[in-house]
């Protein structure tokens, strides 16, 4: 798989659907999740892959930053972005050691706990070699 890029503000060279840096994150039952840090990108072609949010942090204390498949939200509203995923299973998603240079190895346990296949929409087996 190609490298990802951490992205922290909506520049020009995101697609419009994968701008969403600083929306919030909403669950099923319309409550607020987190609010959307940064977006995770390929950066050959920055297409999102990912969601980068932080959960439970308070005063300048970071809480657990969790990486969440584009997959399985949906933009609803200017400023919402919606997952059926609850919290609390957010909660025990696997971190990456350094949310700046993701390695492939925890690509695939943060798209397996999810329940995703392996590859990245989109992608070919031509762009893993």
């Amino acid at each position: 798989m190609t490298p990802l890029n951490h992205i922290t503000e909506n520049v020009f060279k995101l697609r419009k659907k994968d701008r969403v840096i600083g929306f919030y994150l909403y669950d099923k039952f319309n409550e607020t999740i987190a609010r959307i840090d940064a977006v995770l990108v390929d950066n050959q072609i920055y297409h999102g892959y990912y969601l980068v949010i932080n959960m439970g942090g308070f005063l300048h204390v970071r809480g657990k930053v969790v990486v969440l498949p584009l997959e399985i939200c949906e933009v609803e509203d200017l400023g919402k972005v919606k997952t059926e995923w609850p919290k609390e299973s957010m909660l025990g998603a696997p971190t990456p050691i350094d949310i700046m240079s993701v390695t492939s190895r925890e690509e695939k346990l943060i798209r397996d706990y999810y329940g995703l296949p392996l590859q990245r929409p989109g992608s070919s087996k031509a762009q893993e070699q």
